[in-house]
C-alpha cells in the first residue's frame, strides 16, 4: 500500500526555519487580526463580531509565534556553541601550530601553563620528532635560547608582523644586529625559494650581510642555490638537532626542559600570545585553531591532519 505524503504543519516548518521567520510571521498575524480583518469585515453582521473577537486575541496569536522564534533562537545558539567547543589533544599526539601573526605583542618568556595531561610523559632526549612537534612560538624561542647558550647575544622580535625577522643576533659591541634569523616550524615540509628570497630582501633593506634560516623540515634545491649565493645559512631540522646535541650536556638538558615546559605543541595565538583551542567542525573533527578570547579576538590558524593525531596545525 502506498503511503500518503505527510504535509508538515506551519509550526513544524517554523521550527525548522530560522528564528526570524517566526518573528515575521507573528508580526504579520498581529497586523492581520488587529487591523486588516476588522477593516474588511466592517458592517458584516456575521464576520464583524468574529473579527472583533479575533482582534482582541491578536496579541496572543502573535505571542505564540514569537515564542516559537525564541525557542528556535535558543536551539540555534546551543548548536553553534557545541560546534565551537574545543577538542582536547589526543594523548601522546603532539599538535603543531598554524599560520599567521597579527597585532604586536611582546614575545619572550611567558608564564608556563599548568601541565596538560597529554604531555605528562616528557621526552628525555632531543630528537627530530620533538623539534618538529614544537609549535611556532616555542620553536623560535628554542632557536633564540640556543644562540644564547652559544654565547651570542640575541633577541626575538615582538609578535605580529615581524618584517621577515624572528631573531636578531649581536656579535660585536656596536649595538646593531650583525645577522638576522628567520624561523619556520613547518614540521616535515620543505621551505621553497620564495621565503629565502624574502629573507634576502630583508637583508638588503636592513643592510645586513649575513642571515640564518632555521626550519624543522628541509629546503628545496632552488632554495639552497639562492641561499648559497647570498650568504644565507640554511639550518634544517636534522642540522639543528646535531647543533643542539653538540652543546655541553647540562646546557642541552636545560634547553630540553625549556622546550618541553608546559604545553609545547598547541599553537600560540599570534594576536593575544595565549594558547589556542581546536575548534570542532561539522564532521565532529577539529577544523581549525581559534583564540580563547573569541569573539574579541577572531584570530584563527589553519590545521592539517596527521595519521596518528587528532589534529596538527600548519606552522607559520
Amino acid at each position: 500500500m502506498s503511503r500518503r505524503k505527510h504535509n508538515p504543519s506551519l509550526i513544524y516548518l517554523l521550527l525548522d526555519a530560522p528564528w526570524q521567520a517566526s518573528v515575521v510571521t507573528g508580526v504579520v498575524v498581529y497586523a492581520a487580526l488587529k487591523w486588516l480583518l476588522p477593516s474588511i469585515s466592517a458592517g458584516n453582521i456575521f464576520l464583524g463580531p468574529l473579527s472583533l473577537a479575533l482582534s482582541e486575541m491578536a496579541v496572543w496569536f502573535a505571542g505564540a509565534f514569537f515564542l516559537i522564534g525564541f525557542l528556535v533562537f535558543i536551539k540555534t545558539t546551543a548548536k553553534r556553541e557545541k560546534r565551537a567547543r574545543p577538542i582536547e589533544p589526543v594523548v601522546g599526539a603532539p599538535i603543531q601550530d598554524g599560520l599567521g601573526r597579527v597585532e604586536p605583542a611582546e614575545r619572550g618568556s611567558q608564564p608556563v601553563e599548568a601541565e596538560p595531561a597529554a604531555f605528562v610523559d616528557r621526552p628525555a632526549v632531543w630528537s627530530l620528532a620533538l623539534i618538529r612537534a614544537l609549535e611556532w612560538k616555542r620553536f623560535e624561542d628554542v632557536c633564540q635560547q640556543f644562540y644564547e647558550k652559544k654565547g651570542i647575544r640575541s633577541e626575538t622580535t615582538p609578535l605580529g608582523p615581524d618584517g621577515g625577522i624572528d631573531i636578531r643576533l649581536f656579535q660585536d659591541e656596536s649595538g646593531r644586529p650583525t645577522s638576522i634569523v628567520q624561523c619556520k616550524a613547518w614540521g616535515e615540509r620543505l621551505v621553497g625559494v620564495k621565503p629565502v628570497r624574502e629573507l634576502l630582501g630583508v637583508m638588503t633593506h636592513e643592510k645586513i650581510g649575513k642571515a640564518f634560516f632555521m626550519t624543522s623540515g628541509g629546503y628545496t634545491e632552488e632554495a639552497k642555490a639562492v641561499a648559497q649565493a647570498n650568504r644565507i645559512t640554511l639550518i634544517d631540522g636534522a642540522m639543528l638537532l646535531m647543533m643542539i646535541e653538540r652543546l655541553p650536556e647540562g646546557e642541552g638538558q636545560d634547553l630540553l626542559a625549556f622546550a618541553t615546559a608546559g604545553d609545547y605543541a598547541t599553537p600560540t595565538c599570534p594576536s593575544c600570545g595565549i594558547k589556542m583551542r581546536a575548534v570542532q567542525g561539522k564532521g565532529g573533527r577539529p577544523d581549525f585553531w581559534g583564540c580563547h578570547h573569541y569573539p574579541r579576538c577572531r584570530q584563527v590558524l589553519g590545521m592539517r591532519r596527521s595519521v596518528e593525531a587528532a589534529a596538527s596545525g600548519m606552522a607559520r
